[in-house]
């Protein structure tokens, strides 16, 4: 009876789960399979903090995952994890699903991860990356400077230790931390954009997310050749 009962339990826990997923901005937006997300660390890490920017960002807002944008004077494309638009800006989010201590500044050319065995890894500065997101979508778009927020959102798993960050337009946060982040933008940040912007920003940036499969292959290629990844 006993294992029965467990078994009820995490078919009605699945099912909620399935059913939150199905409703979400992240499954409308990219269609992905809820297991095929949750098994992938990058993809899982991206849905986690759609969710947050669709529960307390302003109702005006839009976001987009998964947004392929050429970088400026060149014909290669850039992906950008996520982004959302409200009346304060543009927020070009880079996701980072890390476990362990996280270390860096935003002069380094690479960060590092150490583990709880001592082992250390290094990374791509996450700042300098989305950095060139941002050069891509201020092209694209034809925006100011001062309307682009770069947020590197690490995950819950993660310290962040003795992480510097001088640009006023730059943010490190963890994903804890977001929800707190997204409420101080709406009641301190200036409001920049009217409702036709952000609409007219989205119908833009939407083709973006459906590019081509090939398009999406070089881009992949063109990271491992790069970044050996």
């Amino acid at each position: 009876m006993f294992l029965v009962l467990c078994l009820i339990i995490i078919v009605v826990i699945f099912y909620v789960k399935q059913q939150n997923f199905k409703s979400s901005a992240y499954h409308k937006l990219t269609n992905n399979k809820m297991l095929a997300v949750i098994f992938n660390k990058g993809r899982y890490g991206e849905y986690l903090t759609s969710r947050i920017i669709e529960k307390y960002a302003l109702t005006s807002h839009k976001q987009l995952v998964n947004v392929y944008v050429p970088k400026r004077n060149s014909a290669e494309m850039t992906e950008l994890d996520l982004l959302y638009i409200d009346r304060t800006g543009v927020y070009v989010i880079e996701s980072k699903n890390y476990s362990g201590w996280i270390f860096g500044n935003e002069a380094q050319q690479n960060w590092t991860q150490t583990m709880p065995n001592k082992k250390k890894f290094k990374f791509y500065n996450p700042i300098r990356q989305n950095a060139t997101h941002i050069r891509a979508i201020q092209n694209f778009l034809g925006l100011p400077n001062e309307s682009i927020h770069s947020v590197i959102v690490f995950s819950e798993r993660c310290q962040l230790k003795a992480i510097e960050v001088t640009s006023q337009n730059v943010h490190v946060l963890k994903r804890d931390n977001l929800k707190r982040f997204i409420k101080t933008q709406k009641q301190s940040a200036k409001q920049i954009f009217t409702q036709g912007d952000i609409e007219n920003m989205y119908k833009k940036l939407l083709p973006q997310m459906q590019v081509s499969e090939e398009i999406k292959k070089q881009h992949i290629q063109t990271i491992q050749q790069k970044y050996g990844k």
